[in-house]
């Protein structure tokens, strides 16, 4: 649970931006039904009464419906009662599902199947499917437990860890061997393995076996019975992964195969469930309902780091002063003519080059103007956190990274320092910065970005075709743990999946040495698809002269520009130096 100073924080980024509340339940009255009720009162004929359970209690509804609109929290609310609904699992909640900022999502949908919320699954799906980040209350009179059991597995992909036919038939070998001594030893080892022990599992991948082997819950059942069967520790890891798949197997129908790994819920205590795309809080439909009292205790209890509000309350400042922004932004209007204008002057290569540049521009200027009221929020969060404890306890309270171990704050620096000084590759062209890998080599461009737009050159351009002539310094690997002075500008950092790896400009690591560079030549005017592959060309000793080669290049990372001109500037004096004679 956050901190009682931190959760005023989560509910300036998340709370306080909702504006519009989209509530499903078939049990809340629609705009047709509420105009057939004033019809009826006109002496039109009062419509048949529906089943709905609104009748009974309008007074309820009504609170609810009121609690969206206090004055200080005014929010517009839409009601919709799931009918279109394709039960077949095309869940489109009409085209504003995606446009609210929190959706109030009734369990149970189809009355027809009671306990059923395969309807319910499918809107929380496809809301898993947009980009739109969506925060949703699951408000039900069904078993809270039961509920939220169901829609994590409703979610849930199936477990990227299978056993092989090999590791199945041995366990299934090391079960018959324990069954003839204990016939009823099938059904107790089943019992031991249930939803909560699969669910533990798979919030938990790199843990559970650990938490197996010490006999602690949820796997204490599962733990004495392979205690006594005599199973090494070998084959309980063998077994239980075996019989985890087994459970699997029985709800794989009712996962989402869609669905990309990394989801995350609540162990125990609040509820609630995570994707990248969606946050689920879960409330009992009750009397007295409090669903953005039961939103805001849920997203405390998941506790979002600090970086996570900065990135949402900044979100939440463009939706609500972007307009007023965006007008600032737009004031210089020579400037704005200026750029227009030479975009209706070009065509080809060069506007789509003219075009990336003004957008990154326009950006600049609204992200300026918004910037300010995220760092004042920044400034009073930090200043709030330091007031409460320890830096390094605050860091793990938030991250669980403990920075008072070494080796955690050696990969914390260099995470670090790859965040500063690369990031994944962009645009459509090769540019300063690009590393690129050719064969198990890596090499970065060092060209200066102007000689490198495809549209760019002239007469220098013209004597390579369609071919690109740019510079390439080879990049030379270190050993992960060698001890670096990344002061000394030489070494660059670059992300690679989980994976960070460090490189020296030269392969000494030495100020003064040469580093080694190559011309080589970008066909295609260095233009690359999503796949970011170049055909490159570069010389190479044949039996009695140099020969072109062409290779493939991919194009795995990007220095930020500071870092691409640092090298740039260290070529141009390593290339400009001047030879002494003097001796030691």
């Amino acid at each position: 649970m956050a901190n009682e100073h931190y959760g005023r924080f989560i509910e300036d980024a998340f709370v306080k931006p909702i504006r519009s509340v989209l509530i499903v339940d078939d049990d809340y009255p629609t705009f047709d039904e509420m105009l057939d009720l004033e019809i009826a009162h006109t002496g039109e004929g009062r419509p048949g009464r529906t089943p709905k359970k609104w009748y009974d209690n309008p007074k309820r509804i009504k609170a609810v419906i009121d609690s969206f609109r206090r004055p200080e929290r005014p929010m517009l609310v839409d009601i919709h009662d799931g009918r279109n609904v394709d039960a077949r699992g095309d869940a489109k909640v009409a085209a504003h599902l995606h446009q609210s900022d929190l959706l109030v999502l009734d369990y149970e949908l189809d009355k027809s199947k009671p306990g059923d919320g395969q309807r319910a699954i499918d809107i929380l799906r496809s809301l898993m499917s947009n980009d739109h980040f969506n925060l949703v209350v699951v408000h039900t009179s069904e078993d809270l437990d039961t509920v939220y059991r169901e829609i994590i597995v409703g979610l849930l992909p199936p477990s990227p860890d299978r056993t092989t036919p090999e590791e199945t038939a041995a366990a299934n070998d090391l079960m018959a061997d324990r069954e003839e001594e204990d016939e009823d030893f099938a059904d107790k080892i089943r019992a031991s393995i249930a939803r909560d022990q699969y669910l533990h599992a798979r919030l938990y991948p790199d843990g559970y076996s650990r938490i197996m082997s010490k006999a602690q819950q949820p796997y204490a059942d599962f733990a004495g019975l392979a205690t006594e069967a005599g199973w090494s520790p070998d084959e309980r890891r063998l077994i239980l992964r075996h019989m985890l798949k087994t459970f699997e197997d029985g709800v794989r129908n009712r996962m989402n195969p869609e669905a990309p790994q990394g989801m995350k819920w609540s162990a125990s205590g609040t509820k609630w469930v995570k994707t990248d795309s969606i946050f689920i809080a879960f409330s009992e439909k009750a009397d007295k309902d409090d669903l953005i009292g039961d939103l805001q205790t849920a997203l405390e209890a998941w506790n979002p780091e600090p970086s996570r509000l900065f990135l949402a309350k900044l979100r939440a400042e463009m939706d609500e002063y972007g307009v007023v922004a965006q007008s600032a932004a737009l004031e210089k209007r020579h400037a704005l003519a200026h750029w227009y204008d030479r975009l209706l002057k070009t065509s080809g290569a060069e506007r789509r080059w003219l075009i990336a540049e003004s957008v990154g521009r326009h950006s600049d200027q609204l992200l300026h103007l918004i910037s300010g009221r995220v760092e004042r929020f920044a400034t009073e969060l930090v200043d709030a956190e330091a007031a409460v404890g320890d830096p390094n306890e605050r860091s793990l309270h938030h991250f669980n990274i403990d920075l008072s171990k070494e080796d955690i704050r050696k990969r914390a620096a260099r995470e670090h320092n790859a965040f500063v000084c690369s990031k994944p590759p962009q645009g459509w062209h090769l540019t300063t910065g690009h590393v690129l890998q050719i064969d198990d080599d890596y090499w970065v461009c060092l060209t200066p970005a102007c000689d490198l737009v495809p549209s760019q050159g002239g007469e220098r351009a013209a004597a390579y075709g369609s071919r690109l002539p740019f510079v390439a310094v080879k990049l030379h690997e270190l050993r992960a743990g060698k001890a670096l002075d990344v002061n000394s500008n030489l070494y660059i950092f670059l992300n690679f999946g989980e994976e960070i790896k460090s490189f020296g400009f030269n392969s000494s690591g030495k100020e003064g040495a040469a580093p080694q560079w190559r011309m080589l030549y970008a066909e295609g005017r260095g233009v690359f698809g999503e796949d970011r592959i170049l055909k490159v060309a570069m010389m190479q000793p044949g039996k009695r002269r140099l020969i072109s080669v062409v290779k493939s290049a991919t194009i795995v990372s990007q220095l930020r520009y500071e870092y691409a001109l640092n090298l740039l500037q260290k070529l141009g004096i390593s290339l400009t130096r001047i030879g002494l004679d003097f001796v030691n």
